[in-house]
C-alpha cells in the first residue's frame, strides 16, 4: 500500500510536468504564428500588391504608346493636362517621338518610343518574374502556417470535424475506426488493388474514349482576379467619377443553375434595362472602367440567339461595363466559318467604336457566376474554365474556345485568327499556337468564378482537313492581313448590332 501511494502522486506530478511543458510549446507555437508567420505573409502580400500596380501601370504607358504609334502625328499630339482640382487645359505637344519614362529611384529618361517599348517589354519580365517568385513565397507561408495551425490543433486536443478520419498506414497495419466508433479491418493488398482499378476507371477509360478531362491546370485565384483586369485609370475628364473596379452590383450567389433559360420579347428585355439601339448599353452613374465589344458568330440560331440577349444583357449591366453586342451572321451556301467571322466582327466594330477590349463568344454558352468579369486582363483569357457538358472540368489545356478575351493589341499582334477554317473544329487550337508563338500565354480563372453552362444543340461533324491545317498554317499570312469579304446588309437592332456577310 506504501509503495502504491508514493506511486500516486509521483504520476500526478508527472502529468502535471507534461501539462506545463504542452502549454509553453503551445505559447511558442502561437507566438510564431502570430508574430512572426502572420506578419510574414503580410509583408509579402503587400509587395505583391505592388508588383500588381507597377505591372499595371507599364501596361497602361505600353498601351498609350501603341496607340500613338498607330495614329498620324505629324501635326503633334492635342491632350488635356489636369492642373488640379479637376481643372483642366488643353495642351499641344508638337513632337510626340520622344517621351519621359521613370526608370526608378526618382529618375526619368528621355527615350524614344520604341526605346520605351523595348524597356517596358523588360521591365514586365523582371515584375512577373518578382511576381512569380512572390506567389510562390506566400504559397510557402501558408503550408507553413497551416503546419503550425495542426500542430496547435494536436496540442489543445481538438478532434478532426471530417466525418471519417483518414486512415493512417504504419509499417503497412490499419489502425484507424471510422465515425461510427467501429473497428474497421482492412485488407491492405485487396485496397491496393481497388485503388488501381479505379485509377484505370477514371483516367485511363476516359483517355481511351477521348473524353479526358484536365483537374490541375493553373488558374488565377478568386482573390487575385481584380489584380489581372486591365481597365481604364487617371483622371476622367468629366463630372462622372470611375465605377469601382468590382461592380457592387454582382450577385454572390450563382446567378444560372442550369440551362433552362426562358426566352423574353425585344420589349420584355429593353423594359427591365436602358440599353441603346445597337445593343449598347453603359452605367448613367459613373465612368466605365471597361471598354468590351462581344463579338457574336451567327447563322440560323434564332433561339439560342434570344436566350443569349435574355440573360447576357442583365448579366452585363450588373458589371458596369460599357458595351455593344456585336452578331455577325454567315450567309448559306458554304460551310461556316467562326473565326473569320470573328475577325470580321474585329474590323467592323472598329468603325462603330474605339474598343480595347474583345470578347469573342460563341451563342451557346452562358456564364453562371457575376464575378467572371467581361473584360480584359493582361494576357489573353480563356474565359470557361468549367463547363456543364464536360462535367465542369477542362477539357485539355490547350483549349482556346467557347469564349475568349483578348486586348485589341494582342489580336492585332496575332494576326486575329486564321481564315481557313470552314466547317467545324481546331480554329481555337490554331488560336492558342499564334498566341505562343507571339510570346503572350493564355490564363484562366478560377473554375468556381469560371463556370458555364451550354445550350443543348446538335452536334456538327468535324472538318476533316481541320488538322492539315492546323499544321501548314502561316501566321503572318493568314488572319486579319488576308481578310476578304463582303457586307450584305447592316442594322442597328434593339439589341445588337447584325451584320450579315459573305465571306
Amino acid at each position: 500500500m506504501e509503495s502504491r501511494r508514493r506511486y500516486w502522486p509521483f504520476k500526478t506530478l508527472l502529468s502535471q510536468c507534461i501539462m506545463m511543458a504542452d502549454r509553453e510549446k503551445l505559447e511558442k507555437y502561437e507566438h510564431f504564428l502570430n508574430n512572426v508567420l502572420r506578419e510574414d505573409l503580410r509583408l509579402v502580400l503587400e509587395n505583391r500588391d505592388k508588383l500588381y500596380e507597377d505591372i499595371a501601370a507599364h501596361s497602361q504607358l505600353k498601351q498609350v504608346i501603341d496607340c500613338i504609334n498607330e495614329v498620324p502625328h505629324e501635326e503633334g499630339l492635342r491632350t488635356q493636362v489636369d492642373l488640379g482640382s479637376n481643372f483642366y487645359v488643353q495642351s499641344h505637344v508638337p513632337d510626340v517621338s520622344r517621351i519621359y519614362v521613370n526608370v526608378g529611384l526618382g529618375f526619368h529618361l528621355e527615350l524614344t518610343l520604341q526605346e520605351a517599348l523595348t524597356f517596358i517589354d523588360k521591365k514586365l519580365e523582371i515584375l512577373n518574374a518578382k511576381l512569380s517568385e512572390s506567389t510562390k513565397k506566400s504559397s510557402k507561408i501558408k503550408g507553413q502556417i497551416k503546419f503550425v495551425c495542426e500542430a496547435i490543433r494536436e496540442l489543445q486536443g481538438i478532434p478532426q470535424t471530417k466525418l471519417f478520419d483518414k486512415f493512417v498506414f504504419c509499417n503497412m497495419e490499419v489502425r484507424k475506426i471510422d465515425a461510427s466508433l467501429k473497428t474497421v479491418h482492412v485488407n491492405v493488398r485487396k485496397v491496393w488493388f481497388l485503388s488501381i482499378i479505379s485509377n484505370l476507371m477514371l483516367w485511363v477509360l476516359p483517355l481511351l474514349l477521348g473524353k479526358y478531362t484536365d483537374v490541375t491546370f493553373p488558374y488565377i485565384a478568386f482573390n487575385d482576379i481584380t489584380q489581372e483586369l486591365v481597365g481604364l485609370i487617371g483622371s476622367t475628364g468629366n463630372n462622372f467619377n470611375w465605377c469601382p473596379v468590382v461592380s457592387p452590383y454582382l450577385q454572390n450567389t450563382v446567378t444560372l443553375l442550369d440551362n433552362n433559360v426562358d426566352s423574353l420579347s425585344d420589349e420584355e428585355i429593353l423594359r427591365n434595362s436602358e440599353i441603346q439601339v445597337g445593343g449598347c448599353w453603359k452605367p448613367n452613374n459613373c465612368l466605365s472602367r471597361y471598354n468590351v465589344a462581344l463579338i457574336i458568330p451567327y447563322r440560323n440560331r434564332s433561339l439560342h440567339l434570344q436566350k443569349f440577349l435574355t440573360y447576357m444583357h442583365p448579366f452585363l449591366n450588373r458589371q458596369q461595363l460599357n458595351y455593344r453586342i456585336v452578331v455577325v451572321e454567315q450567309t448559306e451556301g458554304v460551310d461556316f466559318n467562326r473565326a473569320k467571322l470573328f475577325n470580321i466582327g474585329f474590323v467592323e466594330t472598329l468603325k462603330l467604336d474605339q474598343v480595347d477590349c474583345f470578347i469573342f463568344h460563341d451563342i451557346d454558352l452562358l456564364p453562371q457566376n457575376d464575378h467572371n468579369i467581361y473584360a480584359c486582363t493582361h494576357h489573353p483569357r480563356h474565359m470557361y474554365s468549367a463547363v456543364d457538358t464536360t462535367r465542369y472540368h477542362l477539357q485539355y489545356r490547350r483549349l482556346f474556345g467557347g469564349a475568349v478575351a483578348m486586348q485589341k493589341v494582342h489580336f492585332e499582334k496575332v494576326n486575329g485568327f486564321s481564315n481557313k477554317f470552314y466547317g467545324w473544329g481546331a480554329e481555337d487550337d490554331d488560336m492558342y499556337n499564334r498566341i505562343e508563338k507571339v510570346g503572350l500565354s493564355v490564363i484562366r480563372f478560377d473554375p468556381k468564378v469560371a463556370s458555364y453552362v451550354m445550350l443543348p444543340h446538335s452536334r456538327v461533324p468535324p472538318a476533316e482537313d481541320r488538322f492539315d491545317k492546323l499544321q501548314n498554317n502561316d501566321v503572318s499570312e493568314d488572319g486579319l492581313s488576308s481578310l476578304s469579304y463582303h457586307i450584305l446588309d447592316k442594322k442597328m437592332r434593339p439589341l445588337y448590332t447584325w451584320f450579315l456577310v459573305s465571306c
